[in-house]
């Protein structure tokens, strides 16, 4: 008997099965890469918002407070009764520690207490830090 070139359908069928586990894998290990890429472009963005926060303190002489809402994911600037700015944390980001009263009050000499905010994505989290000088950095 002559064989043609061709596959036969046992062997499509295992190619397919192995071809569709490599595809399933390299789609978890894209979704972990996406929620890892979010979390930490929220934290650093979280990070320069507080630095510039820092700056418009030092800058006006005049307090300025960052508040956190947990519930909406977003967190705000004001000055006084003015909201300057108002920021959203990327989606499947989520606030899970957060200063007491949920607030970082920079003075007008760029002091504030010391705060650390727990960002989190998935089974990662990421740590923005104030200490008592109103300098940030996060882990």
């Amino acid at each position: 008997m002559h064989r043609s070139g061709g596959f036969t359908l046992f062997e499509a069928l295992v190619g397919l099965a192995l071809a569709t586990t490599v595809a399933a894998m390299g789609g978890v290990r894209l979704t972990e890469l996406l929620a890892t890429s979010r979390l930490a472009t929220a934290a650093r963005t979280l990070a320069t918002t507080l630095r510039l926060a820092r700056g418009r303190a030092l800058a006006t002489g005049t307090a300025i407070e960052a508040r956190f809402d947990a519930p909406g994911h977003t967190y705000a600037l004001r000055d006084g009764s003015r909201t300057i700015e108002v920021h959203g944390l990327p989606p499947g980001v989520l606030f899970v520690g957060l200063p007491a009263r949920s607030r970082i009050v920079f003075g007008a000499l760029g002091t504030a207490d010391n705060s650390t905010i727990t960002l989190a994505a998935g089974n990662r989290s990421r740590n923005v830090v104030v200490n008592q000088r109103g300098r940030v950095r996060f882990q």
